[in-house]
């Protein structure tokens, strides 16, 4: 954890932002003048000087308004309030990327859309579900200062080891609908692939509407209602395989990626362009993930099959949940890559 950190941290039991740390064990990090600006100064922890920042390894938070604490472990503030359960345990916990391939940078900016790059420079950034980090990294990348947050343990350390040679990166463990940060604190905030999983996503929306600043912006990417083969797939498998281990549940996922790889990765990639025969692999399902590693199939099939879809949206829903909200120039655009889905965004009044 970066000192710096509690610039934006608040208690989400009591929404104090008055917290002091308790430190434990640190470790110190190389960093240079291009990391900060020249307003910036100095940062808390950083000493430019000898080229180096502290960070943080072990301790505690202490919250001076409910006495609540929040132990730092492996740099990571868990900021989730006691009795509150984790996240799912997720496959992606040994994702890794390599951010040469330009696949991963397209699909952010698909996702993100209509965001562009330089719309990411200088700003205060949450990535609300950051599940592995591939997102926090390019936002990073282009110039953010970004706080990513997931409620998963698996999650964020997938996300503090992708993103480990990144200056900008804060990684915290806490909910989406009790987020550990303050009030109207940052610039953009996106939501992608993780609202139509909550039971009830509206608190979670208001709760991620509360900490960006008016005039920032609120982004979400969700599942529309057509989602074809693969849900009705993954909602028949999921009955029998939501009790497994988490390794057995790894090898079936695996072999299913084999399946993939086999009868639809391999034929849209050969045949995707031909006429007419391009037409039928197009409707193969999830054939677009041929672009990705093996083992991020294999994560998400594991997903797919761990984790149940429990609400889709539309564009009329996304319009009135943006607006009735108090977001400005709403724009609502319909993805289809496999299956129906649609992103969103707003700019906070």
């Amino acid at each position: 954890m970066k000192y710096r950190l509690l610039e934006w941290l608040a208690c989400p039991r009591c929404r104090g932002t008055k917290l002091t740390l308790q430190t434990a064990s640190t470790r110190t990090v190389p960093v240079t003048h291009g990391h900060f600006t020249p307003d910036e100064g100095e940062p808390a922890g950083v000493a430019l000087d000898r080229g180096e920042e502290t960070e943080i390894r072990e301790g505690a938070l202490h919250c001076q308004g409910c006495a609540a604490v929040y132990a730092i472990r492996d740099g990571i503030p868990r900021m989730l309030m006691e009795g509150e359960a984790e996240g799912p345990s997720t496959a992606h916990r040994w994702t890794t990327f390599d951010s040469a391939f330009p696949e991963w940078e397209e699909s952010f900016l698909d996702l993100a859309s209509p965001l562009l790059p330089e719309d990411f420079l200088g700003r205060l950034v949450l990535d609300a579900g950051c599940g592995y980090g591939r997102h926090a990294y390019f936002a990073a990348r282009y110039g953010a200062e970004v706080i990513a947050l997931d409620s998963s343990g698996d999650a964020v350390a997938a996300t503090a080891a992708n993103t480990a040679d990144l200056a900008r990166v804060h990684v915290v463990q806490g909910s989406l609908t009790r987020p550990p940060l303050r009030e109207q604190v940052v610039d953009i905030a996106y939501c992608f692939g993780v609202l139509h999983h909550l039971d009830d996503p509206k608190p979670a929306f208001e709760a991620l509407g509360e900490i960006v600043r008016p005039g920032g912006q609120l982004a979400v990417w969700v599942y529309g209602h057509r989602q074809g083969a693969t849900l009705l797939a993954s909602n028949a498998l999921r009955g029998m395989t939501t009790a497994m281990e988490p390794e057995q549940l790894h090898r079936l996922s695996r072999g299913f990626a084999r399946g993939l790889r086999l009868f639809s990765h391999t034929p849209y990639k050969l045949l995707g362009g031909v006429p007419v025969a391009g037409d039928v692999v197009r409707h193969l399902p999830v054939h677009d993930h041929h672009r990705w590693p093996f083992d991020v199939v294999v994560a998400d099939i594991y997903d797919r099959l761990r984790i149940p879809v429990k609400h889709w949206f539309n564009r009329a829903s996304l319009e009135v949940m943006l607006t009735d909200a108090g977001y400005a120039d709403v724009k609502v655009s319909r993805r289809v890559r496999n299956n129906e889905s649609f992103r969103a965004i707003g700019t906070r009044r």
